[in-house]
């Protein structure tokens, strides 16, 4: 008899059971028997086996990570809470200098928000990161693989890698987590959620071309503390009258929507457009003077406007900065890998409801053979500050979020060729680079939110119109920054309907090489390159220019 209850006992403490069925707390019991697998190992490393089966999980306490580790976790699902509140934060499992860790297998569950679904348990700025390796000033963060992890529904990075910020610095690194492998991992509809630009602000603004779930969301969620009225606008006034108690500023400048507003929400006096920017010439305790631009004229109204009038400022966090939930965590795509050094991300496939991967303030970068399937805001993300990176033989599908491409804020040494870029919202964003290879990629419709429908096109507070977006764009972040050595080749561009263009370029460019691209689609032509040097454009099949400047 003691054999067998002794028996008993064993393959209990073995076999994961569904706690959650049994109307147990399930996050802590699961979590000390998984915290009891790793103690082991916690001074000198070895072999983790996580037993298959369900693992209920709160990431209240993450599970500590350990050096010299090998991690098979087969079979093993982690399951975070049915439900999340406001502002939670989960992290399963965590490290720190972490060097010679490999993790193989598992699968991470969670319920990330979806506006589309018509219930959501867990709020937009909920926050569940599986596996965080963190690295301290002067520590060591060295030689991890990922392989064969899979995911659902994950409300933050899948695997998080994070070198050390320099202090005091927004681009450098103090110490680098070097020689970080992803491979063959499979992340679906994960990473922090994300709005998208305008997307509350859209609906909060045009209410009567959405469905009442949407209204009802919007509603929600679209923080109230940049909405003033109601007002009264009166024919052959210019006066905007409401209770100004605290004055909205006077607008000095014309910059992202800062200083600006908009109107809505009933009749506006017939010169006043709908959602359309406007600044503030003057600012009195009962009312305002708004103007078309910063010190201009101001606008006398040719009617009156309807009893429910409202106005938003400023816009550039109405529209703009409500990109993310307000209290949202970190942890943007699939898998976000910041300050890493030597990094390969090969094999695997990805998507998100917000940006699908995160690659930043890293050197050193491979991104191979992976397959972006859907992505509500960025596509592929190599942000801010990133050198030496090819990327090769991908698929990235948008599916109509944000930007296919983004290479942001001064990267430098990157290669692009022989990817598919197709179905992304606004575009490839190519933002100040400096020595950058874009060749014999395919890009095809990537301007889906240029489209004039409210389910997939997206205004712009500007002019109130549909956004405006060219098939490939280059800019800079810096006031007169410069941008150069740069190869656009072999390409093949078939743009939608509604592209402003197919390449655009801001001024500050120098040595900009376009040749022998394709280009097909409705939208063809190459912006004249005003305030760019040494630029060649040869060898282009049917490209069109608005003028001949460019015509080389």
């Amino acid at each position: 008899m003691k054999t067998t209850f002794a028996f008993l006992l064993l393959l209990l403490l073995a076999t994961p059971v569904s706690l959650q069925a049994q109307g147990v707390n399930p996050g802590s019991e699961d979590r000390l028997k998984l915290a009891a697998l790793f103690a082991k190992g916690a001074d000198h490393g070895g072999t983790v086996t996580i037993p298959p089966g369900d693992y209920y999980v709160d990431g209240a306490e993450p599970i500590q990570l350990a050096s010299r580790t090998t991690v098979f976790a087969y079979g093993a699902s982690f399951h975070l809470p049915e439900k999340l509140s406001d502002q939670a934060r989960s992290v399963v499992f965590a490290g720190e200098n972490l060097s010679d860790f490999r993790w193989f297998g598992g699968h991470f569950s969670g319920r990330v928000f979806d506006p589309d679904r018509t219930v959501n348990s867990w709020e937009p700025n909920a926050n569940t990161r599986g596996i965080l390796i963190t690295t301290t000033s002067g520590g060591g963060t060295t030689n991890l693989t990922f392989r064969d992890v899979s995911s659902d529904g994950m409300a933050g990075a899948v695997i998080t890698v994070l070198g050390a910020a320099k202090p005091g610095s927004d681009h450098e690194i103090d110490t680098y987590a070097r020689n970080v492998t992803v491979e063959n991992c499979t992340l679906h509809r994960s990473g922090k959620f994300m709005w998208d630009y305008g997307y509350l602000w859209q609906i909060t603004v045009w209410p009567e071309v959405y469905n009442e779930a949407e209204r009802t969301l919007a509603a929600k969620y679209f923080p109230l503390e940049y909405i003033r009225g109601p007002l009264r606008m009166k024919q052959g006034d210019d006066r905007v009258y409401f209770d100004n108690a605290k004055p909205l500023p006077v607008s000095e400048r014309d910059y992202r929507g800062q200083q600006s507003l908009c109107f809505y929400d009933d009749d506006l006096p017939s010169n006043i457009v709908r959602g359309r920017q406007y600044f503030i010439v003057e600012s009195d305790s009962e009312f305002i003077r708004i103007a078309d631009k910063p010190g201009g004229t101001p606008i006398r109204f040719a009617s009156d406007s309807g009893p429910d009038t409202k106005l938003m400022y400023p816009l550039f966090h109405a529209h703009l900065a409500l990109y993310a939930p307000t209290g949202s965590g970190p942890g943007k795509g699939a898998l976000d890998l910041v300050g890493c050094e030597a990094v390969i991300v090969r094999g695997c496939r990805l998507s998100a409801l917000g940006d699908t991967m995160h690659i930043q303030k890293s050197q050193d970068i491979v991104f191979n053979g992976n397959h972006i399937t859907g992505s509500r805001m960025g596509a592929f993300f190599l942000a801010e500050f990133c050198r030496n990176a090819v990327v090769t033989g991908n698929t990235v599908d948008g599916t109509n979020g944000s930007r296919v491409i983004s290479v942001e804020k001064s990267c430098e040494d990157v290669t692009i060729v022989g990817n598919t870029f197709r179905n992304g919202g606004r575009g490839s964003w190519i933002n100040q680079p400096r020595n950058f290879v874009l060749a014999d990629n395919v890009f095809v419709n990537n301007t889906t939110k240029c489209e004039h429908n409210p389910s997939r096109g997206r205004r712009t507070f500007v002019t109130g119109d549909y956004e405006e977006h060219a098939e490939l764009y280059f800019t800079t972040h810096e006031p007169d920054g410069r941008y150069g050595n740069v190869t656009v080749s072999g390409n093949i561009f078939t743009s939608g309907d509604n592209a402003s263009h197919a390449i655009t370029f801001a001024p500050g460019g120098d040595t900009l090489l376009l040749t022998d691209n394709i280009f097909q689609g409705k939208v063809r032509t190459i912006a004249p390159t005003t305030g760019c040097t040494n630029v060649t454009i040869r060898g282009n099949v049917d490209v069109e220019f608005p003028n001949e400047t460019n015509s080389q």
